[in-house]
């Protein structure tokens, strides 16, 4: 696209364009009926105001589903640390006595940040968690894990070892540190 260029033509004037055809100079004059538009000033507040108003809208539009979302977190946060029983309380964000503690404690981003941590510790087996291996029902003791959380080496209680994929089991809720520091005991010694 060329150039634009805003031209004044008086009454009984003509302007003229020259330019090139098969290799000739050439010329011809412009109608200001047919060839030109018109040109007329913009209202430059209204430009300003559509223009704030169009990335106002935008924004708001975009922002709306974080906010909602901030919201509904806040409250999905505000219901746990209710739910929770203060033991468990402390395990996640430390010293306290009662709900209102943690509640005054926190923003609501920290305590997000730390019920996620807390429940995502829960949900990794670790040695001495009790476990069940799908569709057996039968319930083992973890006593090791390698690196990438699979495969599990368990415990039966009659004192039988399997190693199985941590895909196929589901934690009890049954915690035994014992076995841990036995195991961590018997580590020091050799």
């Amino acid at each position: 696209m060329g150039k634009k260029y805003i031209v004044e033509i008086g009454r009984l004037e003509r302007l003229y364009k020259a330019y090139v055809e098969n290799g000739k100079p050439s010329m011809t004059w412009l109608s200001p009926e047919v060839d030109l538009k018109p040109y007329t000033e913009p209202d430059l507040e209204q430009v300003r105001k559509e223009a704030y108003e169009e990335g106002f809208n935008v924004g708001r539009t975009l922002n709306t589903g974080k906010y909602e979302k901030g919201l509904n977190d806040a409250w999905e946060a505000a219901r746990k640390i209710w739910k929770y029983d203060t033991t468990t309380l402390r395990a996640i964000f430390g010293e306290g006595i009662m709900r209102m503690d943690w509640f005054m404690k926190f923003t609501a981003s920290e305590a997000i940040e730390k019920i996620r941590q807390y429940e995502q510790e829960q949900e990794e087996i670790q040695v001495g968690d009790e476990v069940m291996l799908d569709n057996t029902g039968r319930k083992y003791v973890v006593l090791v894990v390698d690196d990438e959380n699979k495969p599990v080496k368990l415990l039966e209680n009659d004192g039988y070892t399997l190693t199985v994929e941590n895909a196929y089991l589901t934690k009890t809720g049954r915690h035994f540190p014992e076995i841990a520091a036995v195991l961590a005991k018997m580590k020091e010694g050799s």
